[in-house]
């Protein structure tokens, strides 16, 4: 497994890469995620790591720059789920689509139970015998 590239920020709030000995932009740590390149960010003065709040930062910034924005109904959905927060939201969207999965589930048990006791129905099966269709009359059936 690769290294993580460890980019520290100080108070002043500017990004050090420690792997290349230079100071990094929001846009250039983008850059690395986006080449696959595994990023973990701390705080230099207490060694937190900031990785989730320095891609939410990334993220909010590309979107400033963006012409297509988020829509506000959503943007109020996400502060209307729980407390308000992204990840919040998506926990919750994770538990309602599982929710939403399990419905289907069973929603599709039911009706292939309800077609397997259709054809169970219609065919009468003898030991040993080739499945033949049921008599659809209420005359005996004949061996």
């Amino acid at each position: 497994m690769e290294k993580a590239k460890i980019i520290k920020r100080y108070q002043n709030r500017k990004l050090y890469d420690t792997d290349a000995s230079c100071y990094v932009t929001l846009d250039e740590i983008a850059e690395m995620i986006q080449q696959g390149e595994e990023v973990t960010v701390v705080d230099n003065r207490n060694q937190k790591d900031i990785t989730a709040s320095t891609l939410t930062q990334i993220i909010f910034e590309k979107q400033k720059r963006s012409e297509t924005p988020v829509p506000i109904s959503t943007l109020r959905h996400i502060i209307q789920t729980g407390d308000g927060s992204f990840s919040a939201f998506l926990a919750k969207g994770t538990e309602s689509n599982q929710m939403d999965v399990i419905r289907q589930l069973e929603n599709q048990v039911r009706e292939l139970t309800a077609k397997l006791e259709g054809v169970e129905r219609k065919t009468v099966v003898a030991p040993g015998a080739k499945e033949v269709p049921a008599p659809t009359m209420h005359k005996p059936v004949e061996a």
